[in-house]
């Protein structure tokens, strides 16, 4: 069975709380998706007997993250603006195997404990609540079983105005785990306002140390050794030209226009490594040229294709290899000497 709860509504994530934040006042909506290989007919009860299977619900409720044997009801608004305790709802899986089911205008019946802040800052003893979504089959001896159960993270719930509890500081960050780290929980753009992967920069990077990627056998599966022949032959079928940045891109992203490059183009690497060009977001020129789905180059591929040319122990192609790509960066270019700002 697959079982899968999406918040839609009325929760944020706080950086300075580490928690997902709710107002009370506000509703929130959740989104439950339900799939299943096979109608269910059966269930097995508490004494391992099999009984028939009368319904099948949904259920919700909150609880107190400190103590999860305390429950939090939910309330439902009805459409003259009251409030009534949250009802089940029955989800009819015997026509069709797949159904996905929206449960909106829901609120917690009750705020959580030491919301106020201390000197500005998130209270040290803040208490929080979870959420749970629960499938449950209701037997025809009248007794229920849990079928499959969802838990969120944990949750502030607050009465007051979410302004009373905005930091002094940057928000955007929150302490991590050990006193010199911090948490962003987003997206990193240096030199540009729409980063697209967890850190994008526009210019170049100095790294003293190493970029390291995961490599341990025990993570991958499918492994399957390649012809390295013909894998060699790809790597020579790979041109390396010599050019420069159009004006319109270069001064955006960081780049000296006037500086010569060695490298590839992204074109001409898909059709002989397709792996190795991964297609980005579109990028708006300065002259308002659009280039769409911006192509870069894994650099990977050129350690693996060093590391299969000393395997092939052509020493030529090594120096050539080292020559050309001393210093090369993420685009497959080399390093420029020196930088605009």
């Amino acid at each position: 069975i697959s079982f899968r709860v999406d918040a839609d509504k009325g929760f944020n994530f706080s950086c300075p709380d580490g928690a997902f934040v709710c107002q009370k006042k506000n509703h929130f909506q959740v989104t439950i998706t339900t799939s299943l290989e096979s109608t269910p007919v059966y269930a097995k009860s508490e004494n391992g007997s099999m009984v028939a299977i009368r319904k099948m619900y949904v259920d919700l409720y909150g609880i107190k993250a400190e103590s999860p044997d305390s429950m939090v009801k939910i309330e439902q608004s009805q459409s003259d603006r009251s409030k009534r305790p949250y009802e089940s709802i029955e989800i009819d899986l015997s026509t069709q195997l797949q159904q996905k089911t929206t449960l909106g205008r829901l609120h917690f019946s009750e705020t959580t404990a030491n919301n106020m802040r201390k000197k500005g800052k998130p209270n040290p003893d803040q208490r929080y609540f979870c959420l749970v979504v629960a499938l449950y089959a209701e037997l025809k001896d009248n007794t229920k079983r849990l079928i499959v159960a969802q838990k969120s993270e944990k949750i502030i719930i607050r009465a007051s105005n979410p302004g009373q509890f905005e930091s002094d500081g940057d928000s955007l960050w929150a302490k991590g785990s050990s006193p010199d780290t911090v948490i962003h929980m987003g997206h990193v753009g240096i030199n540009t306002q729409t980063p697209d992967e967890a850190l994008v920069v526009h210019g170049n990077v100095k790294v003293t140390g190493h970029i390291t990627h995961p490599s341990d056998e025990r993570v991958k599966h499918e492994v399957h050794e390649v012809n390295s022949s013909e894998q060699l032959r790809n790597v020579e079928n790979m041109k390396l030209v010599q050019f420069k940045y159009k004006e319109q891109f270069a001064v955006p992203a960081g780049l000296d226009p006037s500086l010569l490059h060695t490298g590839v183009l992204a074109q001409q690497v898909k059709e002989v490594i397709p792996d190795a060009v991964i297609k980005t977001e579109d990028v708006l020129l300065a002259n308002g040229e659009k280039v769409d789905g911006l192509m870069v180059v894994n650099k990977v591929l050129n350690i693996d294709a060093l590391i299969l040319i000393v395997a092939r122990s052509d020493y030529n192609a090594l120096i050539y290899y080292i020559f050309n790509n001393k210093g090369s960066n993420l685009y497959g270019e080399r390093w420029s000497s020196k930088r605009t700002m």
